[in-house]
């Protein structure tokens, strides 16, 4: 197992190691994963912090305390955290054994329903929290009105609903964070190893704390010493993504600090010592910087390591909502440098945020996030759930016109949900503005993937989600104008003009366009795209560059066409409908 494969997770105690004073160089290579033969430190409950910076100040951003309180009822809130901590302290701590979660859907809750997409029962979801592969089950966490949903799969595909796996508590919400398998017991938490999630609390301010599973994530213990890195007066610091770093021999957490993230390392991790800031001077600074993570990819261009650095930015009026950001350089365990300047942006549409990549999966790097967006978290025509997971997506670079850049591909274990597909080649689109496109077929719930000639073509797209409601055309747009050089993603005809905002009592647009500088290569672009009920998610030449867009059409509206200025022709292509599994 190598650092790029999610990184090496203690897992055996045979010999003890030397805490890494320093980390190895920043052109270190993506190392082998010699696992730490780690006798378990001396339990220490009392967190020893250092080097905690003073906070930083930033532009308005939407703060996910303030809106999750908002979401449960201050009254609401109050009286059950007071409730729950009677109670955890009578179970000592002990989260309950989770059971999987059946229920039946109201005809507004059906109507916009993911078939492929993780969605909750009923509730609140954001961001993904915990993203592990632990003894051959991948677990999902998310955020739920500030607990931590749980669920599980074989495959990242097919998911079962365990319910709330971390309550509020004395400590106060159980916000964003990560989990790791502690197999070697670092912490001496989890005798003969299990699983430890980091996350943040809030009572007395936003602070990291910790909790311990050994029943493979089924029950959850909190951690008596926490939090283990206390709030030092700041506003923002909260998201701890926490990974293994095999050559410096140590555990590293990224977090949020509001205008930069900060790194602290750890050698059992309940002890941290801050070890560097980054982001100040560099990157977008729109609004507040969230869940980050750090990890690293092989350049498939010229096979050279790199590590990659994400992180979400809240919403804010420059990007019209929400976004997220990405930088590449090295890491020596400690500092990460940035290879150059540029600000690159993770996604094109409107709806991915906080994303997070799973641990412990040897040999891929894959992420998940949340189809979201804060400008309207919880305000969409969804019944009784609200939010919904991307699908898995495969992380790898390359380098293109002189730039590395971040490539998402949908995982093959998506390809068990295709049923039969229609083949689409050789269908053409001629001038169709004012006239009727080409039709490709019906379905809400499919995969379609095109590669176009476009030589003869000045603007190209496909129509999704189309149908006339009451008169007038709703669809979602999907298009590349080749004379302007842009990509779009279009629900200006989307049937939802607008939604309740983030801030009680105002309005806010949801039928938007959103638009990049796009110039194909050669005379050909491809198009592969996964529509579900109420989400699309676009991957444009091979996912080079990656768009998501929420859809609320009418769920009456199953039409997808072709339409061109010139004439567009499928050199090859299919749509393939996906079956329901969730």
């Amino acid at each position: 197992m190598t650092d790029e494969s999610h990184g090496a997770h203690p897992s055996q105690s045979h010999h003890s190691i030397d805490p890494a004073e320093s980390a190895d160089s920043a052109n270190s290579r993506e190392s082998e994963s010699t696992q730490p033969d780690a006798v378990p430190p001396e339990p220490q409950d009392a967190p020893d912090v250092t080097g905690s910076q003073d906070p930083q100040p930033q532009k308005a951003g939407l703060r996910r305390r303030t809106l999750l309180i908002g979401a449960a009822g201050y009254g609401a809130l109050i009286a059950g955290v007071t409730f729950l901590a009677l109670f955890s302290k009578s179970r000592c701590c002990k989260d309950p054994i989770p059971t999987f979660i059946d229920f039946e859907d109201s005809p507004a809750s059906a109507a916009y329903r993911p078939a492929y997409h993780y969605s909750p029962a009923k509730g609140n979801l954001a961001d993904p929290n915990g993203l592990v592969l632990h003894e051959g089950e991948y677990h999902l966490f998310h955020q739920q009105d500030g607990t931590w949903g749980h669920a599980v799969s074989m495959d990242m595909v097919h998911w079962k609903r365990l319910g709330t796996a971390l309550e509020h508590d004395s400590q106060g919400l159980a916000m964003s964070g990560s989990c790791v398998v502690d197999g070697a017991d670092t912490s001496s938490l989890v005798k003969g190893g299990g699983m430890v999630a980091v996350y943040t609390s809030t009572e007395g301010g936003e602070a990291q704390s910790l909790a311990y599973s050994t029943d493979r994530g089924r029950t959850w213990q909190r951690f008596s010493g926490n939090p283990v890195i206390p709030n030092d007066g700041r506003k923002d610091f909260r998201d701890p993504k926490v990974f293994w770093h095999e050559d410096s021999k140590a555990w590293v957490m990224i977090v949020s600090a509001g205008d930069h993230v900060s790194l602290y390392r750890s050698t059992d991790l309940k002890t941290w010592t801050h070890a560097s800031d980054f982001g100040q001077d560099i990157g977008s600074h729109a609004a507040v910087w969230e869940c980050p993570d750090l990890f690293p990819l092989t350049d498939t261009s010229d096979g050279r390591t790199r590590w990659v650095m994400t992180l979400s930015v809240g919403a804010n009026e420059e990007t019209a909502g929400s976004t997220a950001q990405y930088f590449i350089g090295d890491f020596d365990g400690s500092v990460f440098f940035p290879e150059d300047r540029e600000t690159r942006f993770t996604d094109v549409g409107q709806d991915f945020y906080a994303a997070q990549s799973f641990e412990h999966i040897e040999g891929r790097r894959v992420w998940m996030a949340w189809l979201g967006n804060w400008n309207y978290p919880y305000s969409l025509p969804t019944g009784d759930w609200r939010g919904e997971m991307s699908i898995p997506r495969e992380l790898s670079l390359t380098t293109l016109n002189g730039k590395r850049t971040l490539v998402q591909k949908p995982v093959p274990e998506l390809d068990a949900l295709r049923g039969k597909a229609t083949d689409l080649s050789g269908l053409t689109a001629t001038d169709t503005a004012g006239g009727a496109m080409t039709e490709l077929g019906k379905g809400r719930t499919v995969e379609i993937d095109l590669t176009l000639d476009i030589s003869k073509a000045s603007e190209v797209w496909l129509g999704l989600a189309r149908g006339e409601i009451d008169g007038k055309v709703q669809e979602v747009r999907v298009g590349v104008n080749i004379s302007a050089g842009t990509l779009y993603l279009d629900r200006t005809d989307g049937g939802l003009t607008q939604v309740d905002g983030k801030d009680e009592g105002t309005r806010t647009d949801f039928a938007l366009r959103r638009e990049v500088a796009y110039h194909p290569t050669g005379s050909t672009v491809r198009l592969h795209l996964y529509l579900d009920r109420s989400s699309l998610e676009v991957f444009v030449d091979d996912g080079a560059t990656v768009g998501s867009l929420l859809v609320f059409t009418d769920p009456g509206c199953q039409e997808i066409v072709l339409g061109a200025t010139g004439t567009a022709t499928i050199t090859s292509g299919s749509l393939t409908p996906l079956s329901a599994v969730l």
